[in-house]
């Protein structure tokens, strides 16, 4: 099931709404060149190192951002329960740029030496302040669509017919996989709660901060398929 079909099961819930409020958004990232040409396996080599790069140093500050969020949970049980979502995305994550890593030939050096690009940079940071600066509930939110869009993304993808070769199955595998769902799944839950405990004022900076962050994953690929570097040094 992807993130379209979660969407419709609840309509009155927080996220269903979130979700449809960025419809028009979702089509541009379903679009983006470097998700087509991943899809079919002609991505160019350098623009998905750098992509990978540039994920990695999101993954690293991104798992901050969860263990902020855990942290500002309103109980032991949602603490739980969001450390447990977190950690398996993350585990998928690690797991799949150590593959990719060496499959491309990026050393442990290229990682440390390598800058996050504006979009990464503005995008991370978006994420922090709102960790720290906002409620559990608005965090939270902040930090869905990751979790979504991925899932979203690699469910569609999974289901076109198999590229003999494709150098990114593993990509596409690890977004479509069950495990990478459920730990989604379990985050739009939590939201969801969350939200039902939210004042009207806190539900519509949830919705801010989650139409933001989906614009930031829109900016995050469409920069790495530009090869994106500061304009100036």
């Amino acid at each position: 099931m992807d993130g379209s079909m979660q969407s419709t099961e609840t309509t009155e819930s927080f996220t269903a709404a979130a979700w449809d409020r960025i419809a028009p958004i979702m089509a541009e990232i379903e679009a983006l060149p470097l998700l087509q040409r991943l899809s079919d396996g002609t991505l160019p080599p350098e623009v998905f190192r750098h992509y990978i790069l540039q994920d990695a140093l999101y993954l690293k500050h991104y798992a901050r951002c969860l263990a902020i969020v855990a942290a500002k949970a309103p109980d032991n049980a949602q603490v739980l329960r969001f450390l447990g979502s977190a950690q398996k995305a993350i585990t998928v994550e690690q797991g799949l740029h150590a593959g990719f890593l060496t499959q491309f030939g990026i050393t442990s050096a290229d990682v440390t030496s390598a800058e996050p690009s504006p979009a990464g940079f503005a995008y991370t940071n978006f994420l922090l302040a709102t960790a720290y600066h906002s409620s559990y509930a608005v965090a939270l939110s902040s930090i869905l669509p990751c979790f979504w869009i991925y899932w979203h993304v690699g469910e569609a993808i999974k289901s076109r017919p198999v590229i003999e070769g494709n150098a990114f199955q593993a990509w596409i595998n690890t977004y479509g996989d069950p495990q990478f769902a459920a730990g989604a799944r379990e985050v739009i839950a939590l939201t969801d709660i969350a939200a039902r405990a939210a004042s009207p004022v806190e539900r519509a900076q949830m919705t801010d901060v989650f139409v933001r962050a989906s614009q930031y994953e829109w900016m995050f690929w469409d920069s790495a398929w530009r090869l994106e570097t500061w304009p100036v040094r």
